[in-house]
């Protein structure tokens, strides 16, 4: 399927063009904090069920558009999809975030390496295509996967970490099979998102939630060279799909990037400093950013808005927070956050 070829304010602006007041859509915006959402997640309790189930996929990423208005949808899914689906079992707890089956890496790979993913992904795939549809044509569909090192700290944690040691320690032990890892993210995240492209995606993101983690000295081959490797394979087939990269806590290292990944986006957590990103960044890359979720959700957050609306908006930019949207983020707050960056000259 070929995208629409429509004026959206939001490919518009990461092809680094101005569009008055800046887009406008939120990172997790297809979630949680909504009744509508929680309605349809208490009819399919299974998660990896739900990510599968176009109906409901269909349903939980317009709902936001419906509600808010925003600029773009972004597809209802999970950045744990690919080691589901290559037979590392994914299981949600409530209260205790994703759980994944520990595994015998030797096999594990040997299987994964040749495993093609197209025909399980064509549930998420028929998704995006009718989204798309669905979607008025000056809506962008947002695609997404995780960057090979964040897929693989929860693949070799079985779960979520608070320090990191045990895929530090993995790496370090076992160079070689966690090299084979990276490369079979690599190629399985090139390819996820080469096909929510074909299936309509007008814009895609890749979230590196867990890049700090990453010792200094193995940035070049644990965080760089991935995504260099999919940024310029996506290029070769898509050159005018526009690419955010979402690196949390290791902004210094943009600039560096921007001027090696031409046309990358850079999506900015709430720690990066506006000053820095306007005189820095800027210059080189659409930004995208910053409002801390935890003010957002509390309420006080006019004042951060106007201050990087005034900062950011002056060059091409996208208002979003520096993180998702928390669960207990009220839904006037939205409503007024849309307003104000609306209303912004």
């Amino acid at each position: 399927m070929t995208n629409l070829k429509t004026e959206q304010k939001l490919t518009q602006t990461l092809k680094g063009e101005m569009q008055g007041s800046p887009p406008i859509w939120l990172m997790r915006q297809a979630g949680r904090y909504l009744p509508e959402y929680q309605a349809e997640r208490a009819m399919l309790p299974d998660f990896m069920e739900f990510c599968f189930t176009p109906e409901a996929v269909i349903k939980v990423t317009l709902q936001p558009i419906e509600r808010f208005g925003f600029d773009a949808a972004i597809i209802f899914s999970d950045i744990l999809t690919i080691p589901h689906l290559l037979g590392q079992t994914v299981t949600f707890a409530a209260g205790h975030g994703p759980m994944l089956e520990k595994v015998e890496w030797d096999s594990f790979l040997k299987k994964s390496i040749e495993k093609d993913l197209t025909q399980e992904y064509q549930p998420l795939y028929q998704s995006i295509t009718i989204v798309r549809h669905e979607l008025s044509s000056e809506k962008a569909l947002i695609g997404f996967a995780g960057s090979p090192w964040t897929i693989a700290t929860y693949m070799v944690q079985c779960g979520k970490s608070q320090d990191f040691a045990a895929i530090l320690k993995f790496a370090k032990e076992k160079p070689e099979i966690f090299k084979q890892l990276i490369n079979l993210l690599t190629d399985k995240v090139t390819h996820l998102l080469l096909g929510q492209i074909k299936a309509g995606c007008d814009v895609v993101q890749i979230f590196d939630s867990w890049a700090s983690a990453v010792p200094e000295e193995h940035h070049e081959e644990l965080l760089w060279n991935p995504l260099e490797k999919i940024y310029k394979s996506l290029k070769k087939v898509y050159p005018e799909i526009p690419v955010i990269y979402y690196g949390r806590g290791i902004s210094k290292h943009y600039p560096e990037l921007a001027k090696k990944l031409k046309g990358l986006a850079f999506g900015l957590d709430q720690s990066v400093s506006l000053t820095w990103a306007k005189k820095e960044l800027q210059p080189l890359a659409t930004v995208q950013g910053n409002l801390d979720p935890e003010k957002f959700a509390s309420g006080e957050f006019e004042n951060d808005v106007s201050n990087i609306l005034n900062k950011l908006s002056q060059k091409p930019f996208v208002f979003n927070l520096g993180h998702g949207i928390l669960r207990h983020t009220p839904i006037k707050n939205v409503y007024q956050l849309v307003e104000q960056v609306r209303n912004y000259k």
